[in-house]
């Protein structure tokens, strides 16, 4: 017998139809990954099951004595409790009891814990107490820390213990990645893999449902198809069913046009014997009208004057970096040149945010400096949406109030750029309070992506966002020009975009490796295996490491470099510019400025390479 049974569910917001007559099965040990666009409806699908909210129309059968366990999308955000209080509370009564037990026993209130002790006993009460302090270990929590002093990360590992300590028969999780670092996802697949109960889960991080999932629910328009498979193969199943819906709308589209040109021929078309024809003609037009829309292309907006940014974007030298006696970055250097993209990662509290900000001049480093080019043109996703007015309308918030927007030198209406990011004309004049996480994710990308920049820092845009949607934006940080520094969590969207990652290990220890999340992990297997197998005397290596360093004249050589970079580049920039002048080509100089400014970028290349020489 099935666990859950959804038969007929319909269910509709403001008379638009999320749930449209869904019918289906959930059966002990399926791990089910829901799946569909941004409001779509998957986070009320999931409160229909947690019976959160009702139902329209249709049954919801559940077997008798099953326990339900459900995990929302949004955090608590203000709640100064205990965590061990916050965990107890998903045991219900017994909690509840064991939570005031241990408050009365740390405020040496003894009398008032020694009447709750018979209680407990009566309850067999402790071995709930034993299950609460083992799994705030399992997620290295501490039991006196309060909630609203956490990371998202941190609150999000706190409220799967309160989630997972009700031992549910079915557990129904909605974006439990979101905020967590990649250790902490390793580690929950990993205890979703040997969870022996049902799960429902939704996750936009592909790498994180293909470990877990046997079966697929796609949420499409109100209807749900049931793909009884993991997520390879779904994927594969649902590009075949697409590709069959393409050559059928390609069908309806030609039977269309016939119908439309035999409605226009006048009156026939209103007598008594063609009105089912009219009818017919109608539904066509309503299912065209609501028919999915393939992904809009988008490129972002990059600078018109590209070519005279400097080649050199940050030059790291040596920073270091501590909070509160934290050492989050220690004796770092780094170059990041024009067009680089690079990924960082690394666990909660390893300083991500803030290497940032020392990057962008917001804090300043202890000890070393940080060289930036002065053509920085800056664009920045924050991860927490702090600009976001929930009562402003969405298409003010991209434009800021005007009409049309300058996009690439061409001016285009507000609500045609924000289509191409999937939002209706309705949903464009729509306050930001109605829309789901993704879809103020995706309203944020909209605004960043319109705005002229030859650096764009995206901290985990990834966060709600819907398959399609991430595929989308990983095209166009493919196709982006500019330089790209890229905080993220999932590891398909950094292996499919960056071409270098950062690693913070912790204790201020940074390291950079060529390529994106699974090639750091190939490299640092081989530096371990090189470290196990690496023969010979420590003074070998002493004197193999001493023979490289730099000699003073060398380091002098160095020093300088940087500088003579900066005077090449401000001489091309100002040639540059005076090729962008129809009239320079009409005067007599114009081909020797064109032989200097090739000797000067000569110049440029062998400064350059004599610098990766040295460093």
């Amino acid at each position: 017998m099935p666990l859950i049974t959804l038969d007929n569910i319909s269910l509709s917001f403001s008379d638009k139809p999320i749930l449209d007559g869904i019918s289906s099965t959930i059966h002990k040990g399926d791990k089910i990954a829901l799946i569909g666009r941004n409001g779509e409806g998957k986070s009320t699908f999931m409160r229909v099951l947690a019976g959160a909210i009702s139902a329209d129309d249709g049954k919801l059968k559940i077997k008798k004595g099953t326990k339900i366990s459900y995990l929302e999308q949004a955090l608590p955000q203000d709640n100064d409790k205990k965590l061990f209080d916050i965990v107890a509370e998903g045991l219900g009564k017994i909690g509840l009891i064991l939570t005031e037990y241990q408050h009365f026993i740390s405020s040496g209130n003894l009398d008032e814990a020694g009447d709750l002790q018979e209680q407990i006993d009566q309850l067999n009460g402790w071995q709930y107490l034993h299950k609460i302090e083992a799994i705030l270990n399992r997620f290295t929590l501490n039991p006196e820390a309060i909630l609203s002093t956490l990371s998202g990360g941190w609150r999000r590992r706190v409220m799967l213990a309160r989630a997972l300590i009700q031992e549910p028969d079915v557990l129904l999780l909605d974006e439990p990645t979101n905020h967590m670092d990649i250790t902490a996802i390793l580690d929950l697949e990993k205890m979703l893999k040997d969870f022996h109960g049902t799960l429902v889960l939704i996750s936009h991080d592909r790498s994180f449902v293909k470990g877990i999932v046997n079966k697929v629910f796609d949420l499409d328009r109100g209807k749900l198809s049931v793909f009884d498979c993991g997520y390879v193969d779904y994927v594969k199943r649902k590009d075949d069913q697409l590709h069959a819906e393409e050559m059928a709308n390609a069908r309806f589209d030609k039977k269309l046009a016939q119908e439309e040109v035999w409605i226009r021929q006048g009156i026939k078309a209103r007598r008594t014997r063609n009105e089912g024809r009219v009818r017919a003609l109608k539904t066509m037009r309503d299912s065209f009208i609501n028919r999915r829309k393939k992904q809009g292309s988008v490129k972002i907006h990059a600078l018109d004057d590209e070519n005279r940014v400097s080649k050199l974007v940050f030059e790291v030298k040596k920073i270091s970096y501590q909070i509160a006696g934290l050492q989050l970055v220690k004796d770092f250097s780094m170059l990041v040149l024009k067009g680089e993209k690079i990924g960082i990662i690394g666990g909660n509290g390893t300083g991500k945010s803030t290497f940032i900000k020392l990057l962008l001049d917001e804090l300043q480093p202890d000890s070393g400096n940080i060289r930036r080019s002065k053509t920085i043109k800056l664009a920045y996703f924050d991860q927490m949406r702090e600009s976001l007015d929930p009562n402003m309308k969405a298409m003010d918030f991209v434009s800021e109030g005007r009409e049309r927007i300058d996009i690439g030198g061409k001016s285009k209406h507000i609500i045609g750029y924000l289509r191409q990011f999937l939002f209706t004309g309705k949903q464009a004049m729509a306050p930001i309070r109605m829309f789901s996480g993704g879809e103020k994710n995706r309203l944020m990308l909209a605004k960043i992506l319109s705005q002229p920049a030859n650096l764009l820092v995206l901290d985990e845009p990834t966060n709600d966002l819907d398959v399609e949607t991430l595929e989308l934006l990983e095209e166009m940080l493919v196709d982006y020009t500019g330089t790209l520094i890229l905080i993220s969590h999932d590891r398909t969207f950094l292996n499919n975009v960056v071409g270098s990652t950062v690693v913070m290990d912790g204790d201020g220890v940074i390291n950079q490796y060529a390529g994106g999340y699974d090639d750091y992990l190939i490299q640092k297997q081989d530096r371990l295996d090189s470290k196990k197998t690496k023969a010979g005397p420590k003074e070998k290596v002493k004197s193999k490491s001493s023979g490289q360093k730099l000699s003073y004249k060398q380091q002098q050589e160095l020093d300088k470099i940087p500088g003579k970079i900066e005077k090449l580049e401000i001489e091309i920039g100002e040639i540059q510019l005076q090729l962008s002048d129809p009239v320079f080509f009409q005067q007599d100089e114009s081909q020797d400025v064109l032989i200097k400014l090739a000797q000067l970028e000569a110049k440029l290349e062998i400064l350059y390479e004599k610098w990766s020489e040295l460093e």
